[in-house]
């Protein structure tokens, strides 16, 4: 059991530290900072030892996610807009609320379902040792910041 505990923690800590990254340079690009992707990449490139072809490869991973849920979130930012339009025009239709609510979580799901493929697909990318060297990177983050 703890082999498999060991597993399954090693594969979320290497989720984690290829998110990190990508996450805030996703963010940062929407903000005008497509520069900080690279930069996000670069140290990641540099940290894992990644051939020019496989930086490549997941940079075009995550430039398909964005793409991918680009809709998504479009559609949580009208779906917020649409809730409070709702209850300002009748305060007691709650039920009209929850279901656009609803519609949030399901587009909020599958977002997170598309990055969940895009990780696995860039884990893909990796070798075993990328990997391990990974792991090693983010098992030391978390302990840098579990202190404080």
């Amino acid at each position: 059991m703890k082999k498999r505990t060991l597993i399954f923690t090693s594969a979320a800590i290497v989720i984690v530290l290829l998110a990190v990254p990508f996450a805030m340079a996703q963010h940062r690009r929407a903000h005008g900072h497509g520069a900080m992707m690279m930069f996000g990449l670069q140290r990641a490139k540099a940290a894992l030892g990644l051939s020019d072809q496989q930086a490549s490869d997941i940079k075009q991973i995550f430039t398909d996610l964005r793409a991918q849920n680009q809709p998504y979130r479009a559609s949580l930012r009208g779906g917020r807009q649409a809730i409070a339009q709702v209850l300002l025009a009748n305060p007691n239709d709650i039920a009209a609320a929850q279901a656009l609510i609803d519609k949030q979580t399901e587009a909020e799901r599958q977002m997170k379902i598309n990055a969940l493929n895009a990780f696995s697909k860039a884990l893909n990318v990796l070798t075993p040792d990328q990997r391990t060297k990974a792991a090693s990177f983010l098992q030391q983050r978390m302990a840098k910041h579990a202190d404080k």
